[in-house]
């Protein structure tokens, strides 16, 4: 009797410790090493953006301002709370190539800021109140007296 409650009990237990639950290995935790580094992918879409809005500049900088009559100003970028990170100056003749390059960083920053959850102070950024030439160069003059020159 002793022998068969020793063997009832052992056949019991290793019956219990059996797993009749299928794994789903996707729901597994993932070896570290296999984890893309986030900071990485985030410093190479920084750069993307960065390479976007120096050729946005390039462009601007090969045009000289002589009239402010013949330029315009443009919202740029996107904050992650919403409305234009800045504003910028472009030639009234190359509204037609600056626009949809203009457009094309706006809609990347935006997509950076919800794809990383990036968060700002929310301010809203004035609009500049016009555009003096300067030196050949376009310059933002604030939308606020005192304020200075947007940069």
């Amino acid at each position: 009797m002793k022998y068969f409650l020793l063997i009832a009990i052992s056949a019991l237990t290793f019956n219990a410790c059996k797993s009749k639950k299928n794994i789903d290995q996707e729901t597994l935790p993932k070896d570290i090493a296999l984890k893309p580094d986030n900071n990485l992918l985030q410093q190479s879409d920084r750069e993307k953006l960065s390479a976007m809005i120096k050729e946005i500049e390039s462009d601007i900088a090969k045009e000289t301002c002589t009239d402010e009559a013949l330029w315009r100003i443009s919202p740029i970028g996107s904050k992650p709370c919403g409305g234009p990170s800045s504003y910028i100056a472009y030639p009234i003749k190359m509204e037609n190539d600056m626009l949809p390059k203009i457009k094309n960083f706006t809609d990347a920053q935006s997509a950076f800021n919800k794809k990383y959850g990036l968060v700002s102070d929310c301010a809203v950024v004035p609009a500049p109140s016009g555009i003096r030439c300067e030196n050949g160069k376009a310059v933002l003059i604030s939308g606020n007296p005192g304020d200075g020159e947007v940069q």
